[in-house]
Formats: C-alpha cells, sequence, structure tokens
C-alpha cells in the first residue's frame, strides 16, 4: 500500500512539474519568433493571451489573429475598388480570392492545431496562406495602374503573423517532443 501511494505521490509530482515547466509568457513565447517586439504586441494586445499560457495555446491565438488580419485585408481591398483611381477590377479580384484562401487556410491550419495537434498539418496551411498574401499583388503588378502601395502594409502584417504563428508552432511541437 505505501508502494502505491509513493508511486502515485512521484506521479502527481511529475504531472505538476510538467505543468509549471509548460507555463510560458508571451514575452518567453516571442523570443522563438522572428519578430518579438512585434509578436509581444499584437499578442498582449488580445486579452486571451493571459490565458494561454502555453506554447500550443499561443500558436492557434497567433492563427486566429492572422485570420483576422487576412479578413480585414479582404474588407480593406474590395473597399480600394470603390476609390478613384484605385485598383483595376481584375486585379482587385484576384487579390480578394487569394486573401480569402489565405483566411480559409489560416482557419484550416488553427484546427489542425486544436481539434488534432496536427502541427505539421497547421505549418503546412499557415505556408499556403502567407504564400497567398505574399502572391495577391503578383497580377496587379502586371496591370497598368494595378500596383498599390497601400496594401503593401497589409500584406506584409500577415506575412509577419504568419511567420509568428509557424515559429509558435514549431516551438510548441519541438516542447511537447521532448
Amino acid at each position: 500500500m505505501a508502494a502505491c501511494l509513493r508511486l502515485l505521490l512521484v506521479v502527481a509530482v511529475s504531472i505538476s512539474l510538467r505543468r509549471i515547466s509548460a507555463t510560458v509568457t508571451v514575452e518567453d513565447a516571442c523570443q522563438h519568433t522572428k519578430y518579438p517586439a512585434y509578436c509581444v504586441n499584437a499578442l498582449s494586445a488580445r486579452p486571451e493571451s493571459k490565458a494561454a499560457a502555453d506554447l500550443p495555446a499561443l500558436a492557434e491565438l497567433s492563427l486566429a489573429l492572422a485570420a483576422e488580419s487576412g479578413a480585414a485585408t479582404v474588407s480593406f481591398v474590395r473597399n480600394l475598388g470603390k476609390m478613384p483611381g484605385g485598383l483595376p477590377p481584375e486585379c482587385l479580384e484576384e487579390c480578394v480570392a487569394k486573401f480569402q484562401e489565405a483566411v480559409a487556410e489560416l482557419r484550416r491550419s488553427k484546427a489542425a492545431l486544436e481539434e488534432r495537434g496536427d502541427a505539421a498539418g497547421a505549418k503546412a496551411w499557415a505556408t499556403a496562406a502567407r504564400v497567398d498574401g505574399d502572391t495577391c499583388m503578383d497580377d496587379c503588378n502586371k496591370v497598368e495602374g494595378g500596383a498599390s502601395p497601400d496594401i503593401a502594409d497589409r500584406i506584409q502584417e500577415l506575412g509577419k503573423l504568419c511567420s509568428i504563428a509557424l515559429a509558435l508552432t514549431n516551438a510548441s511541437s519541438r516542447n511537447s517532443a521532448a
């Protein structure tokens, strides 16, 4: 009986220590990224970051932020078409479609982490979203009057958020394998 109690105590202590070591601050988590200051600002601005005490939760939050950024960019690009001298329609449609696909991919990425703990799938979807955002203006550059410096910041923001999500997903999968 005493051996069982000791074993139970060792298991309980081991589980408690794992929980303590798995706890991470936003600042610590963001050190895994290429943009630590941007990461801290973006994640800390969200109330959910206070409850997200581990890398997988912060990776999921960063994917949600990237998806929100992409959705906001869809609206922004659509509004560019309403402005005088805005983007040509063929350019606008292509850019909107690419950002819509990026948002869908980011949602798939988040679901892969949340539902299945599928870090590889999450990274693949986030990478695809980043490529879609990066290539949004490709067709616009071929159309006279199609290049839009206004959207460059939005594309850069999505790229940074995808990079952060990828880095946090990588870090969380490395830590869970350890």
